[in-house]
């Protein structure tokens, strides 16, 4: 079987170019595709509308609070369990992300591209 490697311990050189040109063409009719019907990720869809407001409700109540708070406690208990600051770090970040989280991403998808 000749690959790349092989062609090249022969002498024989072939470039990434055509590497690269036969992946475009290989995925050049999917892209046509779905640039066609207006693939996308998109807000329009209602079909997982109520799925997406129990996640988002359950991150920014109680829930996510609370798995945000117990996550950095746990950091600061193995940070100081371990004497290394790592640990710690990441616990405290883990709570700040866990509380403002999904607010950012939600202000990610839903903000308009002009």
């Amino acid at each position: 079987m000749k690959t790349a490697i092989s062609l090249q311990q022969n002498g024989q050189k072939r470039g990434y170019f055509a590497a690269a040109l036969m992946f475009a063409f290989a995925f050049l009719p999917e892209l046509a595709l779905a640039a066609s019907i207006g693939i996308g990720g998109g807000t329009g869809g209602t079909e997982f509308q109520a799925f997406y407001n129990f996640i988002y409700a359950a991150a920014t109540g109680y829930l996510g609070r609370s798995i945000a708070i117990v996550g950095g406690l746990i950091g600061l208990g193995i940070g100081a369990g371990t004497g290394k600051a790592l640990p710690a770090v990441i616990g405290v970040f883990l709570a700040i992300f866990g509380v403002l989280g999904p607010t950012i991403v939600n202000a990610l998808f839903t903000s308009a591209t002009i």
